[in-house]
C-alpha cells in the first residue's frame, strides 16, 4: 500500500504561524538542539580528508601571501 507523497506548507502559512507566536515561543522554538546526523565511516573520512585539504589550501594561500610581500 503506497502512500501519497506529503505536500509541503505553502510559505504563507508558515509565515502566520511564526507571525502569531510571541517572540520568546519563537526562540524557544527556534533554540532545540538536533542531534548530530549519523554517518558511514567512509563519509566521515571524507570530511575528515576534506578538512585537512582546506587547512592545507589555506596554509598555501597565507604563505603565497607573505611571500609575495
Amino acid at each position: 500500500m503506497r502512500s501519497e507523497p506529503r505536500t509541503p506548507q505553502p510559505p504563507a502559512l508558515d509565515e502566520e504561524l511564526f507571525m502569531a507566536l510571541e517572540r520568546d515561543q519563537l526562540v524557544a522554538g527556534r533554540h532545540r538542539a538536533l542531534a548530530p546526523a549519523r554517518l558511514s565511516a567512509r563519509a566521515r573520512g571524507a570530511l575528515w580528508a576534506l578538512r585537512i585539504f582546506v587547512l592545507l589550501v589555506g596554509a598555501m594561500v597565507i604563505y603565497t601571501f607573505f611571500a609575495q610581500l
